[in-house]
């Protein structure tokens, strides 16, 4: 079977098995879900893993998911990898599929509550997605673009350890236009690390700029989705981890149902 009719069959499949999902789930039925949002740079790995861990919530990246499941070899694993191989982008079937299956793994393990980083990316992704999740919030993480940029260009990884680091040293004034102050000082690696240092290969000013591009187009209707719905919160960034997550907890706060406000009572 071609690979582009292998994407339309298990697109189709989905569709039909989206609406035995939706015929067959209660609003109550589906797990409560917090969803991030935002640009490439802003942090959004490491805000969600962060708000997950003080509410209670356990964090879902959909691009982790998908990797995992391709490494583990699995039918569905060589479809993706298939799908992968080519070059081809993989269809909403597939990443939602392996959602959901985690969703019921997780069930199965006691866990009705999540985060979910990175996805849905498109507005037809996120109506999709309330098939299976009760989407109860949705934070889309704002920063200026031209830091963006320079935290894009910042980025830097350990060869020998695999932990990431930031050498970008960002700060400017508020603007005429209202903008605040940003200050964000550097993450440097520890002195073991210095030797290992490396780069994206695509991590230089036109290809992140052009990748903030592809984003902005795909994220406005994702973002008015959920603004119909009364369901987004925008955050903006101003400064590093340190005087961001509190503020960002605050916000959070009224949002989360008993059980987050008694993880994250626990975690005070």
């Amino acid at each position: 079977m071609a690979r582009s009719s292998l994407a339309s069959t298990l697109q189709r499949c989905f569709q039909l098995q989206q609406r035995r999902w939706a015929s067959s789930l209660a609003a109550d039925g589906r797990p409560e879900t917090l969803l991030f949002m935002g640009p490439p740079g802003v942090g959004k790995g490491t805000y969600s893993t962060r708000v997950a861990d003080y509410f209670g919530l356990e964090h879902i990246a959909s691009g982790d998911l998908v990797r995992d499941e391709i490494k583990s070899g699995s039918e569905l694993g060589n479809q993706m990898k298939e799908i992968v191989n080519a070059g081809n982008l993989l269809p909403d079937a597939l990443i939602l599929r392996v959602i959901r299956e985690h969703f019921m793994k997780s069930h199965a393990e006691g866990t009705d509550r999540f985060l979910l980083d990175g996805f849905p990316r498109t507005a037809q992704q996120a109506a999709a997605l309330d098939a299976i999740a009760d989407v109860k919030l949705a934070v889309n993480l704002g920063l200026r673009e031209e830091v963006l940029v320079e935290k894009c260009l910042g980025r830097r990884i350990c060869k020998k350890c695999g932990k990431n680091y930031n050498i970008a040293d960002i700060y400017l004034p508020a603007s005429a236009d209202g903008q605040p102050e940003i200050v964000m000082p550097p993450l440097n690696p520890p002195p073991e690390c210095m030797e290992h240092m490396e780069q994206r290969a695509d991590d230089t000013e036109p290809v992140i700029r052009r990748r903030l591009d592809v984003y902005n187009a795909a994220a406005t209707p994702v973002e008015e989705y959920y603004a119909r719905e009364g369901k987004l919160l925008n955050f903006e960034i101003t400064g590093g981890i340190p005087p961001t997550l509190p503020r960002l907890l605050d916000v959070l706060r009224p949002h989360m149902d008993s059980a987050g406000q008694q993880a994250a009572s626990q975690k005070a």
